[in-house]
């Protein structure tokens, strides 16, 4: 299961900022029922959606947000769906002191893996205490890597 190396889940975002000029500010994302604010979205290589990934590649991925409550911990969900099959990347709990009405970040690296190819949907939420903070979708086209051998 993928760990996240550094507990970079809320920080603020002020500290986030530092990622901005290698990471692109993804537009398109779409809510599916947060009770938080989705402040922005930002993933390595990609400015709207479908963004293209490549199959063993390490991408950033960071939503900035405001939760509608406090909370200890959060639980962290990403799931795949292709095919009308879903298949979860991030199932994990971590613990996290939020207040309502302060900005967070969201943050983990994602290395693309799975038997799934072409046009995929991606759907991300996090939650604590029985409400959804943050809920988006987004299309991403998963491509194989390429070797070129000269």
């Amino acid at each position: 299961m993928l760990r996240f190396a550094v507990f970079a889940l809320l920080v603020a975002v002020a500290s986030a900022n530092r990622y901005s000029q290698i990471l692109g500010v993804v537009e398109g994302v779409v809510p599916c029922g947060s009770k938080g604010e989705v402040l922005q979205v930002r993933v390595t290589d990609c400015t709207s959606v479908p963004c293209t990934i490549i199959k063993g590649q390490t991408y950033q991925i960071e939503v900035d947000f405001k939760p509608s409550a406090a909370h200890t911990e959060l639980d962290v969900l990403v799931s795949v769906i292709t095919e009308g099959k879903e298949t979860r990347v991030v199932d994990e709990t971590l613990p996290a002191v939020v207040s309502p009405g302060n900005a967070y970040t969201l943050a983990y690296p994602w290395t693309v893996r799975g038997d799934f190819n072409g046009l995929v949907a991606l759907h991300i939420q996090l939650q604590g205490n029985g409400i959804i903070e943050l809920c988006g979708l987004a299309t991403a086209i998963v491509r194989e890597s390429i070797t070129i051998i000269r």
